[in-house]
């Protein structure tokens, strides 16, 4: 279950982000987005329902976007760290969720689990800080643009997606 409480605490600083640059009015909707993000977290681990985790990470994601749109911030150095961290938050979430499947695994599954979510969420930093520095030089305005980045989040959504179906599940 300390997966379950490594997923809340991802999910709390997360949410931590937004709320501490934004000002008041923003933060008393934020704070109360950040707790319902929270219970739906904690009902998805308690109650096993694997959809609400995406839920949670998306009020936690639409906070921080929302404090991104009211502060009209051209880039945001901080993307990077909260990608990674809603990364972290819904995989130890559904970690959890596995966890909750009393079938015996491999010596070491745990260990090995736990590299490749911290190799994942390095890579994913990596790659977020290259893309957003690549970002500030190309500094480019216009439709095309915009269209070609909207293209390119449609497909890294896919590509996700279509990496996490075919993984294999423990037991659903």
């Amino acid at each position: 279950m300390s997966t379950g409480v490594g997923s809340a605490a991802c999910l709390l600083a997360v949410a931590a982000v937004p709320l501490g640059r934004g000002d008041g009015d923003f933060q008393s909707v934020g704070i109360r987005v950040a707790a319902v993000a929270l219970v739906v977290l904690v009902a998805a681990v308690v109650i096993g329902w694997h959809g609400l985790v995406p839920v949670a990470i998306g009020l936690v994601a639409a906070g921080y976007a929302a404090e991104l749109t009211i502060d009209n911030s051209p880039l945001d150095l901080a993307a990077p760290a909260v990608a990674v961290g809603c990364f972290l938050a819904a995989e130890l979430a559904y970690w959890s969720l596995d966890e909750r499947i009393r079938v015996a695994g491999d010596r070491g599954e745990g260990l090995r689990r736990a590299a490749f979510l911290a190799l994942g969420g390095l890579v994913m930093l990596l790659v977020a800080s290259g893309l957003l520095a690549l970002a500030d030089e190309v500094r480019a305005r216009g439709v095309a643009l915009d269209l070609l980045g909207a293209l390119a989040a449609v497909g890294v959504l896919v590509a996700i997606v279509a990496a996490a179906r075919s993984q294999p599940s423990s037991g659903s």
